[in-house]
């Protein structure tokens, strides 16, 4: 009866590879358009300069067109599968800077514990490292251009 919880179709790698590719072009998709956004769409550039320029983050100027092309670029990386886990070391850094110049500071003081673990899990950034982590720690699956073209290496 307990079988079919442990040796199931679930746990095969045809379909752990799936969900990893699945994942990866999510999240490569995620990055991709708040890239662009960021890059070509002047109201929200605007918020990113003045997001950086808030944080104390020296250079804004430079620095909110630099983290957004790397989104953007990397974002597609991720995508197509190419230099995966420099796309995703790159961008656990970027998520990490706004994870403690922007996103803890969203947190409400006077919480209880509870609460404030709620607030403290609920910030996108660092749910993005974590997804981000997962994906690095993974082989590339053979839906990814890493795959192919580095498949001698692994």
């Amino acid at each position: 009866m307990l079988k079919i919880f442990f040796q199931n179709p679930l746990y095969s790698p045809q379909f752990s590879n799936f969900s990893v590719a699945l994942i990866r072009i999510s999240v490569g998709l995620f990055f991709l358009t708040t890239g662009y956004n960021k890059l070509f769409v002047e109201k929200n550039r605007q918020i990113m300069l003045d997001t950086i320029i808030h944080a104390g983050i020296p250079f804004p100027e430079f620095m909110a067109v630099f983290v957004s092309l790397c989104e953007f670029v990397l974002g597609l990386m991720l995508i197509i599968g190419l230099f995966t886990q420099l796309s995703c070391l790159i961008l656990i850094f970027i998520c990490f800077i706004a994870f403690i110049t922007v996103g803890i500071y969203t947190i409400p003081s006077g919480l209880d514990l509870i609460t404030w673990t709620s607030w403290f899990f609920y910030i996108h950034d660092l749910l993005y490292i974590f997804i981000l982590t997962f994906i690095l720690s993974k082989k590339p699956d053979p839906l990814t251009l890493d795959h192919l073209l580095f498949k001698k290496y692994m």
